[in-house]
């Protein structure tokens, strides 16, 4: 066994000999820290954490619609068979190509993206390649971009390698599959992850070639041993420069000159200093080779600046008229915006702005993506900076210097071009892994400068910053299932839930772990060599090991439940396939509404479109058992209009459309509509009020069911019994006040029947059973409290409540409310 610290890079477990090991008396912990100090076991590891998270069930959860599908559908539909094959049906149309670029009349301005465009196409053409090479699936056509993903994490890991040691690669890698925007980006086919990967592998090459000096031989070294050093160091050329030369095409193909290139290089470019220190390393006799580095970095990236400052402005006379006027003017010319197409930029650069980008709407996205580790990410890179070690110096400016250009890049390419993913959270999970290995490492070394300044206040920066991040996701989910897609374009399922806790809420448990492991190892240690401080010690250390544990199982939750667990109401296809393992031989299948390709790419068969609800109920009305699928919005109208013919909801897990069925053989009917809106008066009403109460002459109150005492705080059952006595008409909400001596203690306003059909569809002959949960009390006193009753429209202070028209005088109050009972709170 090797025993050298410096082989073994021990900065965590410190010195490890063969005798403790076998003696048991070093903890597996250490063991394993200490293998991972060697960089091939490193980069093993790492390879394997990737593909365990990104590979698996990639076909499964289906596709996010109608987004992705969207996009499968444009750039890769799928492969249909011939029309011979589908029982004489027609084939369904192929997308329509795109249109031909338009061009000015004027001259040869391209007004929009050719066909033959290569910058920022790097998604399409994986998707279309993984169709026709691995496969015509969901599988097929994600494993290149899951791949790209792979790509990343490596990459990202070697670079903290080169610089920080083979430990740090390893926590690289862990932080940065935990974070969405690397996990659900290479899972998904509205990704950029093209951008992020074309980054990491230039700025891993530019380190790489950097470092790859020969230093001093010793005069009396063997022959072998130099060899194998030469041989060493251009293996490690060979390896950067293949790094170097896929990071640019990747970059390119995937975010164009400004976010595929321009960026990483003047990263590099920056963190050497624009390669100014090169005269003084020549005239000191230092190493060259990353001055040199940072000089190429620093051509490459003005040439580029260059380049799309040539194609995004024209130069123009200032003359009375000119259109639009002119916003800059250099020599006495106008600097104009083309407003052409530009096969370097990958977009039409837009003369005007986008308003609806603000030059800060990007950090969202980060904090969001990045989660949790992201928000650590400037204490970390300032304290590299602030490091004595000038290899780890190198890595925080780096770092430091690529964050900042993406998020300014991605801004203006936001503001002037479209919408964009932030590409530069490979640097913030870099510099967090080299960070975190540097304080592990230093301290188990009993290196006195190891904690940062201010331990215990970044403690407490990182346990309410990752706390309260976690709590505005639960609040604006939105903004992470939208992540790929633009501000609040998938929203999230609110049916969606792991176990007895909805799925979002684990997002804030996981992140919580991780902050509170963080915390502890940060704020607990001491330097001591007391029992008590040992105690603390371990503790402190422990905790490390259980933040990065958290970590690994927030990035497999990712990919294993909760893409899974949103994507079977986001997406059609577990739709389809509950239509497929139910539908015999026979069976038809009728389709109302846009879902793309997805009937059939998940079908045996091709479905049959309709254009309307009535086709819909006259297809249910068959002999034969018929499956429709209709849009969730249609199940009101259907309900009412099918005329008491049978027909059952078999699945209604997607949020836009349901599966209908005229049998319900082998499942079950769950049509919400069954029991909330019926024809004749229920049986089972446990409470009806003294008198008759009825607001507008339209609802009559027939009763209720809700408990005489709860918990306070606790959540309990109500339902209501309506009868309706003419149309509705509006869209009121109910209202539900819980009132006593010390306040109201609470309310359970909501939208009847859980929102299914609004009261203007409420009609004559209606009998509406409105079931829903609610809780009262809370911070308020025990005691016995009014449960008061109506309907209201508009918000405060413009709300309006329904008139009561009929109801006993001492049910009743001044404002439209009616008083049908007590409630007491315990």
């Amino acid at each position: 066994m090797v025993t050298s610290p410096n082989d073994l890079h021990c900065r965590w477990a410190g010195r490890v000999t063969q005798v403790d090991v076998l003696s048991g008396a070093v903890p597996f912990a250490r063991l394993i820290a200490a293998w991972l100090g060697r960089w091939p076991v490193a980069l093993a590891a790492c390879f394997l954490l990737a593909t365990a998270v990104l590979l698996p069930r990639l076909g499964g959860p289906g596709l996010w619609e109608p987004h992705e599908r969207q996009v499968s559908d444009r750039v890769a539909p799928p492969i249909l068979p011939p029309p011979a094959a589908s029982a004489g049906k027609p084939a369904p149309p192929a997308p329509a190509p795109l249109a031909p670029a338009a061009r000015d009349a004027k001259d040869s301005c391209v007004r929009a993206v050719p066909q033959n465009a290569s910058a920022r196409t790097l998604t399409a053409r994986a998707i279309q390649w993984g169709r026709d090479t691995i496969g015509d699936s969901d599988g097929g056509r994600r494993l290149p971009i899951a791949l790209l993903g792979l790509l990343t994490v490596l990459a990202a890991a070697g670079t903290a390698m080169r610089l920080a040691g083979a430990r740090a690669g390893v926590v690289t890698a862990i932080v940065v599959v935990a974070m969405p925007l690397l996990t659900l980006q290479s899972r998904m086919l509205t990704s950029e992850i093209g951008t992020a990967c074309g980054g990491s592998l230039i700025v891993y090459g530019l380190v790489a070639l950097g470092q790859l000096y020969p230093g001093r031989t010793r005069s009396d070294a063997p022959a072998g041993k130099v060899i194998g050093k030469v041989i060493g160091k251009v293996i490690d050329a060979l390896v950067a420069g293949a790094a170097l030369a896929a990071g640019l095409v990747l970059g390119f193909y995937g975010g164009g000159v400004l976010l595929g290139l321009i960026v990483p290089l003047g990263a590099v470019a920056v963190a050497g200093s624009l390669g100014a220190p090169l005269v003084a390393a020549i005239r000191r006799g230092q190493p060259i080779a990353p001055s040199i580095v940072a000089v190429l970095a620093t051509l490459a990236a003005l040439g580029l600046v260059g380049l799309l400052a040539h194609q995004l402005y024209d130069l123009k006379p200032l003359y009375p008229g000119l259109t639009p006027p002119p916003a800059r003017e250099v020599l006495g010319k106008a600097i104009i915006p083309s407003g052409c197409y530009s096969w370097a930029l990958g977009g039409i650069w837009r003369p005007e702005d986008d308003l609806r980008f603000i030059y800060d709407s990007t950090f969202e996205q980060i904090a969001y993506g990045s989660f949790p580790w992201g928000l650590i990410a400037p204490v970390a890179m300032a304290a590299l900076l602030a490091g004595a070690d000038p290899r780890r110096k190198l890595l925080g400016a780096v770092t430091l210097a690529w964050a900042g250009a993406a998020w300014v890049a991605g801004e203006v390419f936001q503001r002037k071009v479209g919408f964009t993913v932030y590409a530069g959270f490979p640097a913030l999970a870099i510099a967090v892994g080299a960070w975190l290995d540097g304080v592990l490492s230093g301290r188990t070394h009993g290196d006195p400068a190891a904690m940062p300044p201010g331990a215990k206040l970044i403690a407490l920066f990182a346990l309410l910053g990752i706390v309260d991040l976690g709590k505005d996701m639960q609040s604006f989910t939105e903004r992470l299932t939208s992540l790929f897609v633009g501000t609040d374009g998938v929203t999230y399922p609110m049916q969606a839930r792991l176990g007895l806790l909805p799925t979002k809420a684990w997002v804030l448990i996981l992140g919580g772990v991780v902050a509170l492991g963080f915390a502890f190892a940060m704020g607990l240690w001491r330097g001591g060599d007391t029992p008590r401080d040992r105690w603390y010690q371990r503790f402190a250390t422990r905790s490390a090991i259980a933040a990065i544990g958290a970590t690994i199982v927030l990035a497999a939750f990712w990919t294993s439940i909760w893409q899974p667990r949103l994507a079977l109401h986001l997406s059609s296809k577990a739709m389809f396939e509950t239509y497929e393992a139910l539908a015999g031989p026979g069976d038809e299948l009728v389709v109302m509404g846009d879902l793309g390709q997805a009937p059939f790419a998940y079908t045996r068969k091709p479905p049959q479109p309709v254009p309307d609800r009535t086709q819909i109920i006259a297809a249910l009305a068959r002999s034969n058992r018929v499956f429709a699928i209709a849009p969730q919005t249609e199940l009101c109208a259907l309900h009412r209009e099918v005329a008491g013919k049978p027909y059952f909801v078999v699945d209604d897990r997607n949020q836009r459309s349901l599966l209908l069925s005229n049998r319900v053989d082998g499942t079950t009917d769950k049509n919400p509509l069954r029991t909330a809106i019926v024809h004749e008066e229920p049986k089972n009403i446990r409470v009806r009020p003294k008198g008759k109460v009825v607001w507008d002459n339209r609802i009559e109150l027939l009763g209720w069911d809700l408990p005489k005492t709860v918990a306070r705080g606790k959540r309990f059952d109500v339902t209501l019994y309506y009868k309706i006595l003419s149309p509705v008409g509006g869209a009121w909400k109910t209202l539900m006040h819980f009132d006593g001596p010390s306040g109201r203690a609470g309310n359970g306003d909501h939208e009847p029947i859980g929102g299914r059909c609004p009261t203007s569809t409420w009609q004559l002959g209606d009998y509406i059973i409105d079931h829903f949960t609610t809780s009262a009390g809370g911070a308020f006193p025990g005691g016995v409290y009014e449960v008061w009753l109506g309907f209201f429209t508009g918000a405060a202070p413009n709300w309006k409540n329904m008139t009561v028209s009929e109801a006993p005088g001492d049910m009743r109050d001044n404002v439209d409310r009616v008083r049908i009972t007590t409630l007491g709170l315990e």
